[in-house]
């Protein structure tokens, strides 16, 4: 367990201090939830993941390596029949790659899906969820598989 009071300045920690500090819980009013699906689903806000990588960390830096916009067929809530189905949805694709230099690179799968009436920013959302997949690839503590 690493000593919070004696921990290295940033610049100075080690890979093993890094994984810890990636790792650690994060305090639960951070923890944000939504219905999809008719389910409620717990996720991090992006904003949690980068603060943690800039203070865990020495350094970092992430890049989008692919994008793709395709149709996939996705289940999707169907408010009106109370259930879940499968069509086709256009949807946006990031692989994006993460670095931290004493840990090395992951690279994390980011879909967001075009739903009507949504008003997403598609390639920013699909960023987002690639940042987030690759930092759990690095142990960073997640409230989703």
């Amino acid at each position: 367990m690493i000593d919070l009071e004696n921990l290295p300045e940033i610049g100075n920690r080690s890979a093993e201090q890094i994984l810890e500090l990636l790792a650690r819980p994060f305090r639960p009013e951070l923890i944000r939830s939504r219905k999809i699906a008719g389910r409620q689903i717990q996720y991090l806000p992006t904003g949690a993941v980068v603060e943690r990588l800039n203070r865990a960390t020495n350094a970092w830096s992430f890049r989008i390596v692919d994008r793709r916009f395709e149709a996939l067929m996705l289940s999707r809530w169907n408010e009106e029949q109370r259930k879940s189905e499968y069509r086709e949805v256009q949807v946006y694709t990031v692989v994006g790659e993460l670095e931290i230099p004493e840990l090395g690179a992951r690279q994390g799968l980011g879909v967001q899906a075009l739903d009507p009436g949504g008003g997403e920013d598609l390639l920013k959302g699909a960023s987002s969820d690639s940042l987030k997949k690759c930092a759990q690839l690095f142990g960073m503590w997640s409230p989703v598989d």
